[in-house]
């Protein structure tokens, strides 16, 4: 059974709950779908931020008695806000964060959630710069889902887990960043865009994600970010086919193809035995490939793969034995 974060909350419209605190002695926040028989539909100005002016009201979960502020917090665990927030899940009731909710929340990597969180306040996200992983389920039937309301908010590169009820595929959003150049003579600021994620960032009809148009910018990561990115959005999309055409399969095949050595170090960086093997199953690796695969296990101590590495360079070219004619 899930444990609940300890969440600081209050009853809005006499039939929803928003919390504006959490505390905890991890640093994982796990939001409940319900408190009290009521579904939790809002995260409260600054719920995740250090950074309050002002203190909020509340009744802790768990508590009967009015908390008025954050003074009780002193006889439980200390506040899940600021620099202790390293993930945070969310059930398919939130829908909304305040202004500033997660404000200079500098250490937070990853937020679990479903397509129903689209409604998010100025200013939520910033000062959260290693958050790069996303993990969201699209619902059915939503008007608004929220994926482009939260990757516009975040420049940085963002990895994305897209799941629906169909299957899921793997997502990779490439970092950009802009640029105010001044032309001081004619008196005009020009803005530069640096960065591929910029384009993935428009692959969107309304509020709706078409893969076409994602599948289509990978030439433009090729080109414009590191290799090992570029591996790791193919791979994500020939793993796991979501709404994959032929055409996008082909050239991300290509890739893998042309780039052996590549792909094989980014999975052992990752510790992806899985995914490993799933790579020497689709991409035809000669004996040279192998070669500096397994060279990089070794400088990267990724000792299980290395074993596995080395066991299938000798099954699949196994010494053939001298035969003798008398």
């Amino acid at each position: 059974m899930q444990e609940y974060t300890e969440c600081l909350y209050e009853i809005i419209n006499g039939k929803e709950i928003r919390i504006n605190a959490c505390r905890g002695y991890g640093d994982t926040a796990v939001i409940p779908e319900e408190i009290g028989g009521l579904p939790v539909t809002e995260l409260g100005a600054y719920v995740f931020s250090s950074s309050r002016r002002k203190m909020p009201e509340g009744i802790w979960s768990g508590e009967e008695q009015s908390s008025g502020a954050l003074g009780a917090a002193e006889d439980g665990p200390p506040l899940l806000e600021g620099e202790r927030l390293k993930a945070l899940i969310l059930p398919p009731t939130v829908r909304k964060a305040g202004v500033y909710a997660f404000y200079n929340c500098g250490n937070w990597e990853s937020l679990t959630c479903h397509s129903s969180f689209h409604d998010i306040g100025a200013g939520a996200f910033t000062g959260c710069k290693k958050l790069t992983r996303l993990d969201i389920f699209m619902e059915e039937g939503q008007t608004r889902p929220g994926l482009k309301d939260i990757l516009s908010e975040l420049h940085q590169e963002v990895h994305v887990r897209y799941r629906t009820k169909n299957g899921e595929t793997r997502l990779v959003f490439p970092e950009y960043y802009e640029d105010a150049v001044e032309n001081t003579p004619a008196r005009i600021v020009s803005v530069k865009v640096y960065g591929s994620g910029h384009f993935y960032r428009y692959c969107f009809d309304g509020r709706q994600l078409q893969f076409k148009d994602y599948d289509a910018q990978f030439e433009n990561l090729v080109i414009m970010d590191r290799p090992e990115l570029a591996v790791e959005a193919a791979a994500g999309r020939l793993r796991w086919p979501l709404n994959l055409s032929e055409e996008a399969r082909t050239r991300y095949l290509e890739y893998l193809n042309s780039h052996r050595a590549d792909s094989a170090r980014w999975f052992l960086k990752e510790r992806d035995g899985a995914g490993l093997k799933w790579l020497l199953d689709t991409v035809d690796f000669d004996e040279g490939d192998l070669a500096e695969a397994i060279q990089a296990a070794g400088e990267l101590q990724a000792a299980e793969e290395l074993s596995f590495l080395m066991n299938y360079r000798h099954e699949k070219f196994r010494p053939k034995r001298r035969k003798f004619e008398l």
